[in-house]
């Protein structure tokens, strides 16, 4: 059968089980379960990690940004798409519940073929893949993630998976600690491709493509309603309604219990079959809008609040690689993946004073998003996924250091501390160089991308989170004759860390760690003291 797909650019065992439409249980046999963490963390790398800079749209040149950005990021793996039979997938959609992401794939073209794997993303540090399974006959479009139970949008083939007679199909399967735990189950709806699902209070909301509906599924995965609604791309369900997004007809606000219509928010025509999202905050609602950006409204009213251009459009690509794609909003904070265009991110802080903070500074293009609790994750097709943590400290860190009389630090991204200099700060910062004669103090959450020098006598004293450098770009972290750096919290080093001649680190209180993934330099008479976790083992 002709395959329609969302055009997105971006040992083992089988299940056996039976589903509520009395699917053909040969079919599980199609769907591929690995446990194998040695072969699928072959894929997870250390490349480009480290401090991440923003860049600002208003510098012609693109770049980063002259004052310290307020939200250090820090790109902490990058994952290679997985490939099944010589073919390589790509990423189409990512969740995250608590310690865990789950990420769904598909293969672009005619052909079939998609996979689901969960991430423990418990050590912010070390992302690893836990499980991961291969669909042979299906692309996975969309998924959620709900106490426990992965809600799956998929696209099957139909001459080749039994028991089913249309593509759209929703699939659930229960998981815990990492692994699949459960059977998988499929339910289908009309379509060519289901393209989104979303849980709500009591049902399970699944769109499909053109010529499709979106349907309401109960708790036995029965479908008790639905609604015809041409070329849905997405759907959400938050603050007690139900959107879904259509290309050609806008977003439809609906009851979540009946799927009757409230209100009605227009949109410019898109293009066909391009993968876009919504996502919700309190009382409001975001929506990617491909080439026109992305759109914040109010709920359930569907009243315009903000309309967010693309910031950054890059010379020489194509108007469809500038669109944007998807959306992701949590903590005050949007990002938007603009394809060609980068990742874009806002401050929503306040509404009547919306920031753009700029493009994070992220190879290749950026096709999916999704951010919660500080764990970021881009899909960039065939270039696989990046793994960020991000950190906007809101409160002074637990004692350690004192942290008395600080004030939040707002300057520029390189910080000089002369010799008579005395510095006390608090908050979030991310520097591109800061060089230390003096004193500075900074209590909250600091990176530095690019180089750091301790001076004779200087002192550095870090209360909270750190972070230095990229993993082999030559990026060095000095401490000279008779300067301290001391630590009362975490500290992560991508760039290199030289200890001349007597020089000292110091680790105040308990619960200390240091992570040093580039090289270590010692010299003569330096000192180490405290009590700390070396998780490298690289300072013995």
């Amino acid at each position: 059968m002709r395959k329609i797909y969302l055009i997105f650019a971006m040992s083992f065992a089988f299940l056996m089980g039976c589903n509520p439409d009395g699917e053909n249980p040969s079919s599980q046999q199609n769907i591929l379960i690995s446990t194998d963490e040695l072969a699928l963390n072959a894929r997870v790398s250390l490349d480009g990690a480290g401090v991440i800079g923003i860049l600002d749209p208003n510098v012609a040149s693109g770049r980063t940004a002259e004052v310290a950005n307020a939200i250090p990021m820090i790109l902490v793996a990058q994952v290679e798409a997985p490939r099944e039979n010589g073919k390589t997938l790509k990423a189409t959609h990512v969740d995250i519940s608590g310690d865990y992401a789950f990420v769904g794939y598909n293969l672009e073209g005619e052909e079939y073929l998609g996979a689901v794997e969960i991430y423990d993303i418990s050590v912010l540090t070390k992302p690893k893949i836990t499980s991961q399974a291969i669909f042979k006959n299906a692309d996975i479009s969309s998924l959620e993630i709900v106490n426990g139970k992965l809600y799956i949008a998929a696209a099957f083939d139909v001459d080749a998976e039994p028991g089913i007679s249309s593509p759209a199909q929703l699939v659930t399967v229960n998981v815990a600690n990492g692994k699949f735990t459960s059977d998988f189950v499929k339910s289908q709806l009309e379509g060519f491709v289901a393209t989104s699902v979303s849980k709500t209070n009591n049902h399970v909301a699944v769109t499909s493509g053109s010529n499709g509906v979106v349907a309401l599924f109960d708790n036995d995965q029965k479908k008790i309603a639905e609604l015809a609604i041409s070329d849905l791309r997405a759907t959400k369900y938050g603050n007690n309604v139900l959107a879904v997004l259509s290309g050609t007809e806008g977003i439809q606000i609906l009851n979540a219990e009946n799927l009757s219509p409230i209100n009605k928010i227009a949109t410019v025509q898109d293009v066909p079959q391009a993968k876009r999202t919504l996502d919700m905050g309190p009382d409001v609602l975001f929506a990617a809008e491909g080439s026109n950006g992305a759109g914040m409204y109010k709920l359930p009213s569907g009243e315009l609040i903000k309309k967010f251009p693309i910031a950054m459009k890059p010379e020489g690509l194509a108007s469809d690689e500038i669109v944007t794609n998807a959306i992701s909003f949590d903590s005050n904070l949007l990002f938007m993946a603009n394809g060609g265009a980068g990742l874009g991110l806002m401050d929503l802080t306040d509404l009547d004073n919306i920031v753009s903070l700029g493009v994070v500074d992220l190879s290749g293009s950026s096709n999916f998003v999704k951010y919660h609790n500080g764990h970021l994750f881009v899909a960039t097709g065939a270039g696989g996924l990046q793994i960020l943590e991000l950190s906007k400290v809101q409160e002074i860190p637990l004692p350690g250091i004192s942290c008395e009389n600080v004030t939040p630090y707002t300057g520029n991204a390189n910080l000089n501390v002369n010799s008579n200099d005395n510095f006390r700060y608090s908050g979030s910062a991310s520097f591109q160089n800061v060089n230390i004669g003096g004193n500075l103090l900074f209590c909250g959450s600091m990176a530095v991308q690019n180089n750091m020098n301790l001076n004779s006598n200087g002192v550095f004293e870090m209360n909270g989170t750190f972070a230095f450098g990229q993993y082999q770009k030559n990026n060095t972290l000095s401490i000279n004759s008779n300067a301290v750096l001391r630590i009362s919290g975490s500290a992560v080093f991508y760039g290199d860390l030289n200890l001349n001649s007597g020089a000292t680190i110091e680790f105040v209180g308990s619960g200390n760690s240091i992570t040093i993934y580039g090289q270590v330099r010692k010299g003569n008479n330096v000192t180490i003291t405290g009590n700390f976790t070396d998780t490298e083992g690289k300072l013995k």
